[in-house]
């Protein structure tokens, strides 16, 4: 770059003024003195003349300002402008100061005017609208419909097989059963005769049902897998193994915490006995405090009750010499012994915690399969057990269903490790373990999810134990249940149903504009950043361009046969509803198993129906599905209340691949170093401030502090997303020129607004334990999002809010 030429203002006509032959744009000096001399006034006659000129321009100002003040103010009028309005209204409390609380001046009245649903511990926009989806997706699963895919068809015969309550009481637990006989499990477990039978020398091919529960129901228990993008090169696949992450592949209703999702019954059982034996585990030393004894005892009747149903219809107390009082011994006993397996097991896996520091690269190491056999047979052995070939195993039962042939030689893993610490622990803990109590073990965590997909006996079971755990009753009405059962399974084919063919051309075009500005406006914050070196900034401006939108639903959607292609191989019988969902499962099983030798493709984050928005790292992609695009998101009537609303969320997602995780993938998703040593460290040293900024936030009610580190990037893409958001807004504005005004908010300019807009789409309640749950998140609590935001914005609060 060579020295820069000095900036010469150009003339009227264009021209430089050196080109005019003049370096003065006004007459010499002795032009001047020639005028001056050539005619005299009188000095008093042009002072006069001054001041008329002067009290004429204050007269035309101030009539030019009344008639501007008399003007009648343009109001937008159309029908979403007005629900905005309406909305915000209802929702502000406009005693607050929006610079003391804003959250409160936003948001301080919207719980009253939507009241938390008894079946939600967290209820927000989110949730609002995810259940407005559920009905959209019901009426149309009832909707007879004339020359729609087998897929679509497909979907409304599984619907109705959910709804058929009747059929579903009539076949009993016979599905279930069947399906345990396949995974060679009993009809229920053999723990329960053991005051009757002594099995001390009982057998059980614990290792064979887990990969039979893996490749028939999609399901980990005790060993996780998957197949995952290599990391440092994202156009190819990974075996991956650690600890269980898929521990519940089937229908479950989302409870939203933030972006994380709490599921049916099942999981809140789950994650209530989770957060008790955490502090079980935590006060392990202490033999004064245990942890919650009703909470325990609940769920322990729920697991006693659960298998007496099965010991009963399954022919137990027919073929056992047991009587009816020691069957209740010892299903409570069996019990307590899961309860404590799934202690110990849970302690296991808790060690396995994987965060991500800001000045570390996540590297994951690979490891053949005789390597990570050899590791966990020392473990084995130092801990006294007998060592049992295990991974070459497990990894040829899962691909014997696939099209797959794996190369060992060639084939490596990927095991953090923390994982290989896990599964070296995990062998030596069921080598160890009696098999008649591994065999409990893997029952109960299959059965459990299956049974609630069957009698209206268990269905109650379950909801029993739920609301004597959460303290108060809620039911989900059972079409709304099934509705979201079919959208989890088949949710494109549902997506199909509620899909505008319009969409293309009228709504998808605007959010694209919309990323793009965005896009822009992160770029152009880039560019200021004194902190990044040039080589950075040219890396990040790449990863910018290269960064890939899925707005709204897959283009492929509407095309006919492709519904039908992408649900290759799924039968569905509306009289078997637990086999629907256990063949769906099977098929997305094998379909991922035989993706292996595959290239990646860019792939959806998630179905077109979940209310929610994604950034996927090792795709540089960001997926928006359609239902986002509604009230209170985006169709607000105005371009302040959408980019404050949608605008910073797809700003939020947009930054996430530059955040304290993001910028560890470089524009083609792999994790490789693109970023200078110096950059990082500048990098690094500023997250402190944000570090500390969210780590001040207390929640009274909890006596808690938000964790500033966990949150981090979830509160960089926040605050990226505002700024970048707001910029566009502002190129948005001066393009189009000025906006009507919000019916009773005339006084508001375009920022005020946007910063409304923005509060308002954090609005929710929570309940205390709900709370508990988004301190465990990686997301800060809404309060505190909006909150947080605002207060490292300086126009907000120096201009807009004070305005």
């Amino acid at each position: 770059a060579g020295s820069a030429k000095p900036n010469t203002p150009p003339l009227k006509n264009g021209n430089d003024l050196r080109e005019s032959g003049y370096l003065i744009a006004v007459g010499s000096r002795t032009s001047r003195f020639r005028r001056k001399y050539r005619k005299r006034m009188p000095v008093v006659i042009i002072i006069v003349i001054f001041l008329l000129l002067i009290i004429a321009f204050i007269v035309i100002s101030i009539l030019y300002a009344l008639s501007v003040h008399r003007k009648p103010v343009k109001l937008c009028e159309s029908t979403e402008c007005l629900r905005s309005a309406v909305n915000l209204a209802l929702s502000m409390d406009t005693r607050a100061d929006p610079c003391e609380d804003f959250y409160q001046y936003t948001c301080g009245n919207w719980a009253s005017d939507h009241p938390r649903p008894d079946a939600y511990q967290s209820y927000d926009w989110f949730q609002d609208k995810q259940i407005k989806v559920y009905f959209l997706v019901r009426d149309f699963l009832n909707r007879n419909t004339s020359h729609q895919p087998k897929a679509v068809q497909q979907a409304k015969d599984m619907y109705k097989g959910c709804m058929d309550t009747e059929t579903l009481d009539k076949r009993g637990l016979k599905p279930v059963i069947a399906t345990l006989e396949t995974l060679g499990l009993p009809p229920y477990p053999t723990y329960i005769n053991a005051t009757d039978v002594d099995y001390s020398a009982y057998t059980f091919d614990w290792l064979d049902t887990v990969i039979k529960v893996k490749t028939q129901l999609g399901m980990d228990v005790l060993i996780g897998f998957d197949i995952f993008t290599d990391l440092k090169n994202s156009t190819v696949f990974k075996l991956m193994m650690g600890s269980p992450e898929a521990t519940n592949p089937f229908p479950r209703e989302r409870q939203r915490h933030g972006k994380r999702t709490l599921k049916n019954l099942i999981d809140f059982l789950e994650l209530t006995t989770t957060r008790d034996l955490i502090h079980k585990i935590e006060r392990r030393s202490d033999k004064s405090e245990d942890l919650d004894e009703k909470i325990a005892q609940i769920h322990k009747l729920f697991y006693a009750e659960l298998m007496k149903v099965f010991v009963v219809e399954g022919g137990g107390i027919k073929d056992s010499k047991l009587t009816e009082v020691e069957l209740d011994e010892n299903v409570i006993a069996a019990a307590n012994e899961y309860f404590e397996t799934y202690s110990d097991i849970y302690e296991l896996e808790s060690s396995n915690s994987t965060e991500m520091d800001d000045d570390d690269d996540l590297n994951i190491p690979e490891y053949s399969v005789d390597e990570i056999q050899a590791h966990t047979d020392a473990v084995v052995e130092n801990n006294n057990g007998t060592a049992t070939p295990i991974w070459k195993k497990y990894l040829e039962g899962i691909f014997n269903v696939s099209n797959t042939v794996l190369d060992f030689e060639k084939d490596k893993i990927l095991v953090s490790d923390e994982d290989l610490k896990y599964m070296s622990l995990m062998a030596a803990y069921v080598a160890k373990t009696p098999p008649v109590i591994l065999e409990l073990y893997i029952w109960v965590k299959v059965v459990e999810v299956m049974s609630v997909h069957t009698t209206t006996e268990l269905r109650t079971l379950f909801q029993t134990a739920y609301d004597q755990t959460h303290g108060h009753k809620s039911v989900t009405p059972r079409s709304v249940q099934c509705a979201n059962a079919v959208n989890d399974m088949l949710g494109m084919a549902v997506s199909y149903g509620i899909a505008d063919p319009h969409f293309f051309n009228v709504t998808k075009p605007k959010i694209i504009t919309m990323i793009d500005e965005l896009k822009d406006s992160l770029a152009h914050l880039v560019g200021q950043a004194r902190w990044m070196d040039d080589n950075t900034k040219i890396a990040t401006y790449q990863k910018i361009i290269e960064m890939k939108s899925l707005v709204g639903f897959p283009d492929w959607l509407l095309e006919e046969g492709r519904l039908e292609e992408y649900y290759e191989g799924i039968d569905i019988d509306a009289k078997t509803h637990l086999e629907n969902i256990i063949n769906i499962n099977q098929v997305k099983t094998r379909k991922v198993l035989n993706m292996f030798r595959e290239p990646n493709n860019i792939t959806w984050a998630t179905d077109p129906t979940e209310v929610n928005a994604y950034h996927t790292f090792r795709e540089n992609t960001i997926t928006v599905p359609m239902v986002m695009l509604q009230h209170p998101f985006f169709d607000l009537g105005l371009d302040s209340l959408n980019y404050g609303s949608l605008g910073t969320v797809l700003g939020h997602e947009i930054t996430h691949g530059f955040d304290s995780v993001g910028r560890h993938f470089d524009k083609n998703g792999n994790m490789l170093p693109w970023w200078s040593n110096s950059t990082i460290d500048y990098f690094v040293n500023m997250t402190r401030c944000f570090i500390d900024q969210y780590s001040e936030y207390y929640l009274p009610d909890l006596d808690k502090n938000v964790d500033g580190k966990q949150t981090l990037a979830e509160n960089i893409a926040d605050n990226g997303g505002l700024r970048e958001a707001l910029a566009a807004l502002k190129h948005h504005l001066r393009k189009r020129g000025p906006e009507p005004k919000l019916p009773g908010f005339e006084h508001m300019t375009p920022e005020q607004l946007f910063f409304l807009s923005y509060g308002n789409l954090w609005c929710g309640v929570s309940t205390k334990d709900a709370l508990k749950s988004d301190l465990e998140d990686a997301h800060t609590p809404h309060l505190f999002r909006a909150q947080g935001v605002l207060q490292n914005n300086e126009e907000c609060l120096g201009e807009s809010l004070n305005g």
